[in-house]
């Protein structure tokens, strides 16, 4: 990968730069991220310049373009041609269970370093396949965002984008959430009784299905059996029978508050909004295998960790090419290792340009191109995911880490949230998200827990500070600082 770019790439005077996702992560994340938007793909080419920026165990995505035309000619190709969703789809799930099986074949700690420095570079590979798709689904997303703006039924007072979207399957969450409250009612009902053969098969079965929904890109825990045995207690003592009927009351009513609205829509409309609700799942489907691939990825870095006597997550920080050195002979180049977890900036587009600046040359980049200017006047507006007012102390939180300051009824303020949030969003009055998507995991999660959300507020987690006492309308979709904090 070049170092220093052509300033025929360097200089984006031309073009709209659009933040698109950010995430708490480590460095080989964000290089898998830059990676596949470089690679050529027959069956999911991606047609935007995207920018890729990591710094403060953060990466934060931008793509660079002329016009949203190309989101929306995404769009248009899966609504010309469904079927490719379910290619999609199939897609994701061949490459997820064929890696783990090839990972799950060797007996990793017998590897000679040689043969797991081979292993490691699998798994790299691996990865940036399953992503590829999942840049494809953002395509797909910002231009249904665009394309619903054109709908017959569109009003300046009223956005239904939060609607159209909805999710044609329920999230991994929600039926994760569902088994539990299943099990829950049969201890309820003396049907299962606690300790017994059927019922530790049962929590088994939970277990194995879904413990790998937390892991995100930045060392979050994995679920534990006795996490879930904690909050199968926590339901017992409920009404699971009332709760389980709320979720599927609410999904139905949400279906059918859909279904009302689209069939005021014309054929190529309606054909549009099957097409995103779709892809929210699949966004859903995609994190639900990358984390478990994760899963199996993880005994590969606690291996070369005992190995080399470092930290799997100092090993995670390094560059694929480093921490592949590293594994095979034991050494890497400290100096480049430390400037890349610093600044990096990667410049991709599909086949053409695979560039990256690191260290003050991304700072630079970062100057000319990745500035932004700062709200001073304390509202900002973004896009309604889920409906509601609410007034409250905001919380900024980055990843797992953070959730110990989180209390009830406080604002969480995030770049995203992923399935490793649910556990702290009952918490929650409302939710302020950077990511912008309708499909986001954010915008999906809080229409399934009616949390009022909005989302696509850019660079927010760096304008608003914890304890800052918020407005959050997000009938509007406005957000308001009443009250700074002092701190």
């Amino acid at each position: 990968m070049n170092n220093k770019a052509d300033n025929k790439y360097l200089d984006l005077s031309g073009y709209q730069i659009i933040p698109e996702a950010s995430r708490s992560s480590h460095f080989y994340i964000a290089e898998v991220v830059a990676n596949y938007c470089a690679q050529k793909h027959k069956l999911f080419p991606i047609n935007t310049l995207t920018i890729v920026e990591y710094r403060d165990s953060k990466f934060q995505i931008y793509y660079a373009i002329k016009d949203k035309q190309s989101f929306i000619s995404v769009l248009d190709k899966f609504v010309n041609n469904p079927k490719l969703l379910k290619v999609l789809e199939d897609y994701l799930t061949d490459v997820r269970e064929g890696a783990i099986k090839y990972i799950d074949s060797f007996d990793i700690s017998s590897l000679s370093n040689e043969k797991l420095s081979e292993l490691l570079r699998f798994y790299y590979l691996q990865t940036q396949e399953l992503h590829k798709p999942a840049m494809v689904l953002r395509l797909i997303d910002r231009g249904a965002l665009e394309y619903f703006k054109s709908l017959s039924i569109s009003s300046k007072n009223k956005d239904y984008s939060h609607l159209l979207s909805a999710a044609s399957r329920q999230s991994f969450a929600t039926q994760e959430n569902k088994a539990l409250l299943i099990l829950a009612e049969k201890i309820k009902n003396k049907i299962i009784k606690l300790k017994t053969e059927v019922y530790v098969r049962e929590l088994n079965k939970i277990y194995n299905k879904f413990r790998w929904l937390t892991l995100g890109y930045y060392d979050e825990p994995l679920v534990t059996l006795a996490g879930y045995e904690s909050r199968l207690k926590a339901l017992v003592k409920k009404n699971p029978t009332k709760l389980l009927q709320k979720i599927k009351t609410d999904f139905v009513k949400e279906q059918k508050e859909r279904k009302s609205i689209v069939n005021k829509l014309a054929k190529a409309e309606r054909a549009a909004v099957k097409v995103a609700g779709e892809v929210s799942y699949l966004k859903d489907y995609f994190k639900f295998s990358t984390n478990k691939l994760q899963l199996y990825g993880e005994t590969i870095f606690k291996e070369i960790s005992k190995r080399t006597g470092l930290e799997s997550s100092f090993i995670k920080d390094l560059s694929h090419q480093e921490a592949i050195r590293l594994t095979a002979d034991g050494k890497y180049n400290k100096k480049e290792a430390a400037a890349c977890k610093r600044h990096t900036v990667f410049i991709s587009l599909t086949g053409k340009i695979k560039l990256r600046y690191i260290s003050s040359e991304a700072d630079k980049y970062e100057k000319k191109f990745l500035t932004y200017s700062k709200n001073i006047t304390g509202e900002f507006k973004g896009r309604t995911a889920c409906i509601g007012k609410v007034n409250g102390r905001a919380k900024i939180v980055h990843s797992p880490r953070d959730f110990y300051k989180v209390n009830k009824g406080d604002i969480l303020v995030v770049m995203n949230t992923g399935p490793d949030f649910v556990p702290i969003l009952s918490r929650v009055g409302a939710i302020v998200a950077e990511e912008g998507g309708i499909t986001a995991h954010v915008s999906v999660i809080s229409r399934e827990m009616k949390i009022p959300c909005v989302v696509g507020v850019a660079h927010v987690s760096k304008e608003i500070k914890d304890n800052d006492w918020l407005e959050v309308d997000a009938n509007k979709g406005i957000v308001k600082i009443l009250k700074r904090t002092t701190k």
